[in-house]
Parts: C-alpha cells; sequence; structure tokens
C-alpha cells in the first residue's frame, strides 16, 4: 500500500554537503551492475562514504522527512553512502533499492534517496516510476533539482538515471534501514 507522499525534495545545508564529500575517496572503481539475464543496468564509477558523524546526520535527516511525508516507517540504521560519477553515455537503468529478502539482522532498505551534486552535464535525468503501466506517464523525470538537493523516496520505487549525454554527473545515494514489515 502507498501512503503518504510520493517522495520529498529537500536542500542540504552546503556546511553537510562540504563534509561529506570531504570523506570522498576520489579514486572511483567501477560500479557495473548486471541484471539476471546479464544486461548491464549500471555503468559508472562509485566510492562509499563510512564517516559515523555524516552517517548518522543523515539518518537523522531522513527519520526527519520520513515523519513529514507520512510514512512513518520505524528506521534504525544508514548503509555507508554511495559517491558517483557517470561519464558520457552511462547510465542505471530501471531497479529498485529494496531487496528481495531481509538482510541477516533482519533489517530492509526503507527509503533511498539521491542528492543532486552539480548541473555541468547534460542527459542524466532521473525518472521515479509513481504509478501503474496502465497510466500513461507513470513516472515522474527529475531533470536537475537545484544544487546539494536530496530526492527521497521508498525504497520499493522503481527509478533509473538516463544516460548522460554531455559533461559527468555526480551525486550521492543513501539507504536507509529498519526493521522487516510485519
Amino acid at each position: 500500500m502507498r501512503y503518504g507522499e510520493p517522495y520529498k525534495a529537500f536542500k542540504l545545508s552546503d556546511a553537510l554537503i562540504k563534509r561529506t564529500l570531504g570523506n570522498v575517496n576520489y579514486d572511483l572503481v567501477k560500479g557495473n551492475v548486471l541484471s539476471a539475464t546479464s544486461k548491464t543496468i549500471r555503468n559508472s564509477k562509485v566510492t562509499f562514504i563510512n564517516e559515523g558523524k555524516i552517517l548518522l546526520q543523515f539518518l537523522k535527516l531522513t527519520k526527519d522527512v520520513n515523519e513529514v511525508s507520512g510514512w512513518n516507517y520505524e528506521l534504525d540504521a544508514i548503509e555507508p553512502l554511495q559517491y558517483g560519477e557517470y561519464d558520457k553515455d552511462q547510465e542505471y537503468g530501471w531497479h529498485v533499492d529494496q531487496h528481495n529478502k531481509p538482510y541477516d539482522d533482519g533489517r530492509v532498505r526503507k527509503i533511498s534517496f539521491s542528492v543532486f551534486l552539480n548541473k555541468d552535464y547534460t542527459g542524466g535525468e532521473f525518472d521515479l516510476e509513481l504509478h501503474s503501466p496502465s497510466v500513461k506517464d507513470r513516472y515522474d523525470t527529475f531533470t536537475q533539482l537545484p544544487l546539494n538537493t536530496a530526492l527521497f523516496f521508498k525504497s520499493d520505487y522503481w527509478h533509473r538515471v538516463r544516460p548522460v549525454s554531455d559533461g559527468v554527473r555526480k551525486s550521492i545515494v543513501g539507504w536507509v534501514l529498519g526493521p522487516k514489515m510485519k
């Protein structure tokens, strides 16, 4: 059942972005993801941010968004943040962030977010599916949100990053967890 707002855009403080990016190891690695049929659905470069104080700030922020959006999930953990760069022709095809079974500790991804860090690229639109396939415009497209804006959404929503046509798209992605739903 889908209740509450479908997504929430929230402008992050410049100080939080600066502290977060200060913990990025810019020696990025290929972040390729394959589908069950071995087709590449993501071909970007990534690294992870695992600084405790920053993660706690993003967890607190997500809990606040969870409340004001009317989702009311029980949230108690956050995974390391992922810093990513998409070069020309790189993309991340349709996918959901919630796995098909809980982690060993019983937690599941409940809320995801993507922070839009730059505007000096074209393409790379972010699509978030909100409606059934029978609806003509079943997804909302976010071309470029204001700098340092995070888009929060439920982790079981289908979404994608379209191919970048020029420049480099930069983002921070996060996943917030809680006990599996009963």
